[in-house]
């Protein structure tokens, strides 16, 4: 019993000097939030958390606020907020503490920028100014309605947000104002528009225009481009904006021409405001709360955050309307309708993203190697880290391992460039191996040729192929080969000559699915169309033999409606043969892509528009053969044909939603009377 409590004392006594000795680590609590990013076949998939929440910030001083809209943090660490309840703007430290507020004659500020030397910029939309302050808050200029030629008077002129450049030349977003940036030099000069958007146009406004009389016309609702709703500009002072309502430009990044510099990935629809980091990785908030974070040529990093559901949790949000990021790499989401900062902190597992990638970036690929491993060792589905490391290993010219990164990260250019090294090695090693090579087998092609029909085993052989070969089937077969010779001639043989049989023509479709098949799932790398290990084989089977059999179905009731002379089994036949240049030519494609890089793509773009303008040519032949018509009936009928397809599609589809909302509706009484039952 004594032994027992002297023990205890013991461990107690080594616990309590192992914590006051062993420095502590302090962890945030979990984010209440999943982190997303996209992998390398642009799916969703869960990652480490990049951020968490570390406070919110809801007093400034004794000040609260009251729908702010903007927030604007310094190098020094001042931060700005366009309190615009309350109209006006608070300068504090980023731990809240007040320093003092401008109020003048503001009514409304949305909009605010600070430049390096101090100087407060506000945009006023209910003011319809731009107001520029000291650094001490003394109000210096205004900039009010741009007279000028380029400003037209039925432009509305309402600032609400606003960038400065490192020249003092402003650019402003204007409420109600679809025209562009308002840019103004630092002397007050309206230079004009800056980054438009474009207007899109459905199929059915076309259609419209094309039928509506003018008044018509004018009466239908202007087709105007999206305004951008937030701007932000970095060190280089590129400008980028955010516009919501557009999912393949929403965000865009300009340069001094005022061409989008980013490729267009992912952007929430819903986007309120964009930030640039040290790094120039972007950032962006939605008004659903979701931070998404870019790399500078918009690769989403991390996407995280959301919709607060009532129960006010640190890190989710209610209306976001601005996000801007310190030089510490925090992250700062104002709220309006929460009046609150949230401020979140970096994770290692982020820091580390940010050293690899900063790295790889700047062209330091060797250097980035070791950060991106660890990045893998931490999540080793990080694709673009695989990207990163694949450069690394490129640079060191170990491009096997390059090779292989690439791939795993799905970067096809990387994959191309260290393909096109080993390739080149591969050739200089056996450049010479391969040249004596074909020279012997050349040798030993011209000793068969002589010794054929001499030689005993060779020549029983030959008997053997030839006799295979006067088969009715095999003879039918390679009436594949007279096709290009002479494509009318051959159609004539299938109709009345019998040259081919139904079966030789279902072997051609079957072997025409198989290449298709082989083509798709085993293509080399940089010019396959599906991803690595993805199948779906019975859906290929499906599409390829229904659409076939839809084409012979409506081809042949179109041609029986023209009075064509052609049967259905000469169609059948027909069709089969005039897959010809796919079946002869499709698989030396398919060898091309597994020795060719991108530079020599233009190869098997050759190849494959070769391969289906022939298809459409004997098409057409065999239409106006087969049938007997004229080339005005041939194409009359190929237009009908597709017509028909496409309605007998459009009816399949209408007639599979109304069946699968029968089945819905049927499912859900099942469920209802067995519940209520219950």
């Amino acid at each position: 019993m004594y032994l027992n409590q002297f023990i205890k004392k013991v461990v107690f006594t080594i616990v309590l000097i192992a914590l006051f000795t062993h420095p502590a680590t302090a962890y945030a609590a979990d984010a209440p939030y999943t982190t997303l990013t996209i992998d390398k076949d642009g799916y969703f998939v869960n990652t480490q958390d990049g951020y968490t929440p570390l406070t919110v910030l809801d007093k400034f001083g004794e000040e609260k606020l009251k729908n702010p809209s903007d927030l604007f943090i310094t190098k020094d660490g001042k931060m700005y907020i366009a309190d615009t309840g309350n109209k006006r703007v608070l300068i504090c430290d980023k731990k809240g503490n007040l320093l003092f507020t401008i109020e003048d004659e503001l009514k409304g500020p949305t909009g605010l920028y600070v430049d390096e030397e101090g100087t407060i910029y506000v945009a006023d939309p209910k003011l319809k100014k731009i107001l520029v302050y000291s650094e001490q808050g003394v109000l210096i200029k205004t900039y009010e309605t741009p007279v000028s030629p380029l400003f037209a008077p039925n432009d509305r002129y309402a600032p609400s947000k606003l960038v400065v450049n490192s020249a003092g030349s402003i650019y402003s977003i204007s409420e109600g104002n679809a025209n562009g940036i308002l840019t103004f030099s630092s002397v007050g000069d309206f230079y004009g528009y800056f980054g438009a958007n474009n207007t899109s146009i459905s199929f059915t406004q076309i259609l419209r225009r094309l039928a509506f009389t003018e008044e018509m016309k004018n009466s239908l609702q202007q087709n105007v481009p999206a305004a951008s709703l937030n701007l932000d500009i970095d060190a280089n002072g590129l400008i980028y904006t955010v516009t919501q309502g557009s999912l393949s430009d929403g965000l865009k990044k300009f340069n001094m021409a005022g061409k989008n510099m980013l490729s267009n990935g992912y952007v929430d629809d819903l986007v309120v405001d964009v930030a640039v980091g040290d790094i120039e990785n972007i950032y962006t908030v939605s008004a659903q709360g979701f931070i998404c974070e870019y790399t500078r040529e918009q690769e989403l990093l991390f996407m995280f955050g959301g919709k607060d559901d009532g129960n006010n949790r640190t890190g989710l949000f209610v209306s976001p309307t601005a996000i801007e990021v310190d030089n510490d790499g925090k992250l700062y989401i104002l709220d309006s309708e929460l009046a609150n900062i949230t401020v979140l902190e970096q994770t290692e597992y982020a820091t580390t993203v940010h050293k690899a990638l900063y790295l790889f970036q700047e062209g330091f690929y060797i250097e980035s190697h070791e950060p991106w491993q660890e990045v893998l060792r931490k999540n080793s589905l990080f694709d673009y880290a695989r990207r990163g490391i694949g450069k690394a290993f490129y640079r060191l010219e170990k491009y096997d391992l390059a090779l292989e990164s690439a791939r795993l990260g799905g970067d096809y250019k990387g994959y191309s460039d260290a393909f096109w090294e080993l390739r080149n090695t591969w050739i200089r090693e056996h450049i010479i191996n391969i040249f004596f090579g074909l020279i012997l087998l050349s040798i030993i092609w011209r000793i068969v040729r002589k010794i054929k029909d001499k030689a005993p085993g060779i020549k029983s052989i030959t008997r053997g192929i030839r006799v295979i070969r006067n088969k009715k089937l095999m003879k039918e077969l390679a009436f594949l080969n007279y096709m290009p010779k002479n494509p009318a001639d051959a159609f004539y043989g299938i109709k009345f000559e019998g040259k081919v049989s139904i079966v030789s023509s279902t072997i051609l479709y079957v072997l025409f699915f198989i290449i298709y098949v082989i083509n798709k799932y085993y293509s080399g790398f940089l010019f396959k169309t599906v991803e690595d290990g993805f199948y779906e084989i019975g859906t290929d089977f499906i599409f390829v033999f229904g659409l076939l059999a839809l084409f012979l179905i409506c081809n042949n009731l179109i041609c029986s409606i023209k009075d064509g002379e052609g049967s259905f089994k000469n169609i059948y036949c027909s069709v089969a043969y005039c897959l010809m240049p796919y079946i002869m030519l499709k698989p030396i494609v398919i060898l091309l892509s597994h020795v060719l890089t991108f530079n020599e793509s233009f190869i098997i773009s050759f190849f494959n528009f070769f391969i289906f303008a022939a298809i459409a040519i004997f098409i057409i032949i065999m239409i106006k053969e087969i049938q007997a018509y004229t080339v005005k009936e041939t194409f009359r009928s190929i237009f009908l044909t597709a017509f028909t397809m496409i309605i007998l599609l459009a009816a399949g589809f209408i007639l599979f939603a109304l069946i699968k909302q029968v089945m819905d509706f049927v499912v859900s009484i099942f469920k209802e009377v067995y519940y209520r039952g219950k």
